[in-house]
């Protein structure tokens, strides 16, 4: 009985201490309204990049962030079957963000990598490349906003 009481009274103890905080919980804490001064690389990949980040810009703030980036996406063989033939891709999103900030500029770089098989039908093959290009914008787009999220 004692042990009981001893080990609810611990419980509660820790419970009552303990500041639990979601580790992305700032993301959408955005207090800056981002302008986009240019972009280069893929297309398509930047411009779901662009409009993840316009999402989240707050027009009615005066504070103001500048943000350019730079993406570069490749398509790689990584497996070939005995005959030859290939078998499994890598997707491969390298995008350099350079922010500023009044007097402040910071530069930094997002790698993503997707791994894929080859698929027999060469429309099916292109649209899930198109959609694992959706998913890479989106990765590199909430890593950005995470980083502007920690910018004081």
């Amino acid at each position: 009985m004692l042990k009981k009481i001893f080990l609810i009274f611990i419980t509660i103890n820790l419970l009552s201490h303990c500041e639990y905080q979601p580790v992305y919980s700032n993301q959408n804490n955005i207090e800056y309204k981002i302008i986009i001064k240019d972009f280069t690389g893929d297309k398509y990949i930047n411009n779901l990049i662009a409009t993840s980040i316009r999402k989240s810009s707050k027009d009615s703030v005066k504070e103001v962030v500048n943000v350019s980036f730079n993406t570069k996406y490749s398509k790689i063989v990584i497996a070939k079957n005995s005959a030859g033939t290939i078998t499994d891709y890598q997707s491969n999103a390298v995008t350099t963000f350079k922010i500023e900030k009044k007097n402040n500029s910071e530069s930094f770089v997002v790698n993503e990598k997707f791994n894929f098989q080859k698929m027999t039908d060469k429309y099916e093959e292109k649209n899930y490349e198109r959609n694992i290009k959706k998913n890479l914008a989106n990765s590199v787009s909430q890593k950005l906003l995470l980083r502007l999220a920690m910018i004081k």
